[in-house]
């Protein structure tokens, strides 16, 4: 088996980044987007099809936001990003947005189905929260499916807590979780 190596890159959707950036999280979005629906989780209700169109959106570095992909390669592969023509490597997407001043909020985590259970969600969601208190939140909320088991685990090993639910979900087996800036 090839040894492959993860880099967490910034996604901003300047004209001077790689396309190739913008098209990968395009396409995670949509699988994200997918992968609920066939959970019998439709996220219609949050508009989310307008995300992938409106980028960055709610999720610009420059309105204490934040989106960072994932790009995993073989450990022998030199690639440049600039010259990329497939999103391929793009293997993983976070974001984050500000939920006031103080807070802000992890959205759309979600990695490749044939990149899973090799420690790229935590890098990510540990790179989430660094970018989070570097904004200046005191603290970080999220939501989930408890049917997202491996979500929900991985946030509580990271010392996420259950919360009382801050926003509107019709689904049954929602949980909210938060963590404090130490």
């Amino acid at each position: 088996m090839t040894a492959h190596t993860t880099e967490i890159v910034a996604v901003k959707c300047t004209s001077d980044e790689p396309p190739v950036l913008r098209q990968g999280v395009t396409e995670l979005f949509k699988a994200y987007f997918d992968e609920l629906y066939e959970l019998g989780c439709d996220l219609g209700f949050q508009g989310f099809q307008s995300e992938w169109t409106d980028l960055p959106g709610k999720y610009d570095f420059e309105k204490k936001g934040g989106l960072f992909v994932a790009i995993t390669k073989p450990a022998n592969e030199e690639i440049d990003l600039h010259n990329l023509e497939h999103s391929k490597y793009v293997s993983g997407c976070i974001a984050i947005r500000p939920l006031d001043e103080m807070c802000g909020e992890v959205k759309r985590m979600y990695i490749r189905k044939t990149h899973r259970r090799n420690g790229i969600g935590k890098i990510m969601a540990e790179k989430i929260i660094s970018h989070g208190w570097d904004l200046g939140y005191e603290e970080i909320k999220l939501d989930s499916l408890e049917r997202l088991t491996g979500a929900v685990k991985l946030y509580e090993g990271l010392g996420f807590n259950r919360i009382d639910p801050y926003c509107e979900c019709p689904e049954d087996d929602h949980v909210c979780m938060n963590i404090f800036r130490k």
